[in-house]
């Protein structure tokens, strides 16, 4: 996984970080623990939805593709709004660009 400053684009499977936590605490939230640093983020359910389909075989407009199913009224705005999601996820290290080895 590779995360150095990424300019994400629709294209880019996306892996999560394998190292990072996931604990969801009810309907409407979820805490992502780092282990190594102690830092916890507080996720929606949005978000969480997104984090589960980073996998790194799908790509970001794949996983768009599959909120646009799950959430009546996703457009353009809600694309942008996944897009700053990832990239904020991405500059905490708890995303980045699947690669292969």
């Amino acid at each position: 996984m590779h995360n150095n400053l990424l300019k994400i684009d629709l294209d880019m499977r996306l892996a999560v970080n394998p190292n990072l936590v996931l604990r969801i605490e009810d309907d409407d939230c979820a805490l992502l623990f780092d282990p190594d640093n102690g830092r916890v983020e507080i996720l929606n359910c949005t978000a969480v939805e997104i984090w589960q389909q980073l996998d790194g075989k799908r790509s970001l407009h794949e996983v768009i593709g599959r909120l646009e199913e799950i959430y009546d009224g996703f457009d353009e705005d809600a694309t942008r709004q996944v897009l700053a999601l990832v990239n904020s996820l991405a500059g905490l290290g708890a995303v980045g660009v699947w690669e292969q080895t």
